[in-house]
């Protein structure tokens, strides 16, 4: 019974120690975390708040943060280098209060479960300058990103593919560092900051000008001159379309350059005449104020317009000067013949002689000009003013007034004159005018038209 009894007391007092040593751990492990205690993946057991949150901060700073490429570390820095500051008071004390002192299990707060474990404060410069760095050095050696684009390429227009480049963009990279940090992520892949290209060679408004350009490369053009219809080439209109910049245009340059060709080609006005005449056969002549050319500006604009609609076109010339006859012949067959040599005055109409007279033509050294002339003005009473012989001046009122160069020489009736033709223009010829009879000038005058060719030789 005795022992029984020393057994009992022992037991108790057993319990007694335990019990107390318990209570003691307990009191202990209210301000401590339990043993085995880990918050992310750091070993806090036996550690008060503070203690806590000194171990996490020091374990935190030395950690290594990465840009990475393929799983290959292109640049690093650790989180002081990076100016990072961290502060798990917050959730040590969360987790401190959760905690049971009585417990014996070890408590681990991973990453995923970590309630946003820390509060980070991020030096937003110090992380902006070490990208921007490590950027500039890696662009160094990358490959740059091109747009889609069209280029010519055998006499078309074709879509050049982009080009995906392995340059990086510094603010790209530093938004996805930043975050990355923010998350308490140790890597960000750099193929998120590659330049993408603006343009691809699905892009709309690249297919989209593809096919104007290959619409407008592709027309018909043609412009009518006189008789003939003179086709323009389809590699000629191509060579006249640009694009650059995402902008089609027609190169005025090109086109006024063409035009200048078909004025040289086909104008008439400074060039040499042959013409059939009444009674010396064909004669040769200088040209003088008859005659057209191409208006090149009002050509080349009109060629332009027509090429940007992109639709097959035929133009009408445009002209400028006299004597352009859409049937092609050069003088046509309405004009007036002066025959200086025979002093006589000739005017067909629609291939018909309807009128003809003698003249008395200037005096040989002050000779009406030879040449391819035309009425460009008509007057009634008009006064010719001009110098004599002997420098005096004089003023002739006439009734028809026809001049036919800018020089002051024309058509008119000379009633001073008692006769005409012969040899009497040699000693009282004009000052370089065709005096005609006034009963024939009348005449002359009623029938001619404004811009009717006047033929002297």
């Amino acid at each position: 019974m005795k022992k029984k009894n020393i057994f009992i007391g022992i037991a108790v007092a057993l319990v007694v120690v335990l019990a107390g040593a318990y209570a003691a751990r307990s009191l202990h492990y209210q301000e401590r975390f339990l043993p085995e205690t880990k918050v992310l993946g750091v070993d806090i057991a036996g550690k008060n708040v503070a203690q806590a949150n000194k171990a996490l901060t020091t374990h935190f700073a030395k950690t290594t943060y990465r840009i990475t490429e393929n799983n290959k570390t292109l640049a690093s820095a650790t989180g002081s280098e990076l100016g990072l500051k961290r502060d798990f008071t917050s959730t040590l004390t969360k987790l401190l209060d959760r905690q049971n002192p009585w417990g014996l299990t070890a408590v681990v707060l991973a990453g995923s479960d970590a309630d946003g474990a820390a509060a980070i404060q991020a030096d937003d410069a110090t992380i902006s300058d070490f990208v921007k760095t490590a950027t500039t050095k890696l662009n160094a050696t990358r490959s740059t990103t091109q747009d889609a684009e069209i280029v010519a390429k055998d006499d078309q227009y074709v879509i050049k593919k982009e080009v995906q480049g392995t340059k990086l963009n510094a603010e790209k990279l530093t938004a996805a560092f930043s975050k990355a940090i923010a998350n308490d992520k140790k890597t960000v892949s750099a193929t998120v900051a590659y330049e993408k290209p603006a343009v691809t060679s699905t892009s709309t408004s690249l297919t989209s000008e593809l096919k104007k350009l290959t619409d407008l490369t592709n027309i018909t053009g043609a412009i009518k001159i006189q008789n003939q219809t003179v086709t323009i080439p389809t590699a000629t209109i191509r060579s006249w379309v640009t694009y650059q910049n995402g902008q089609i245009d027609v190169s005025q340059d090109k086109v006024a350059a063409y035009v200048a060709t078909l004025a040289t080609q086909y104008g008439t006005y400074g060039k040499t005449w042959t013409f059939k005449s009444t009674k010396r056969g064909t004669v040769t002549l200088a040209n003088g104020t008859y005659g057209w050319s191409i208006a090149q500006n009002t050509q080349t604009a009109n060629l332009i317009a027509a090429v940007k609609a992109a639709k097959d076109f035929t133009l009408d010339v445009a002209t400028q000067g006299s004597g352009y006859h859409a049937d092609g012949s050069a003088i046509g067959n309405t004009y007036v013949e002066v025959d200086l040599k025979n002093q006589h005055e000739y005017y067909y109409k629609d291939g018909k002689l309807l009128l003809q007279s003698d003249i008395v033509s200037g005096k040989p050294k002050q000779a009406t000009p030879t040449g391819v002339w035309f009425v460009w003005s008509k007057q009634r009473n008009a006064t010719l003013r001009g110098t004599n012989d002997d420098g005096t001046k004089y003023a002739s009122p006439v009734d028809y007034w026809m001049p036919i160069d800018y020089t002051g020489v024309g058509l008119h009736d000379s009633p001073w004159q008692p006769k005409y033709g012969g040899d009497w223009y040699k000693e009282h010829g004009s000052h370089g005018c065709v005096n005609n009879p006034p009963s024939f000038m009348k005449k002359l005058y009623a029938a001619v038209s404004l811009g009717t060719p006047v033929i002297v030789y």
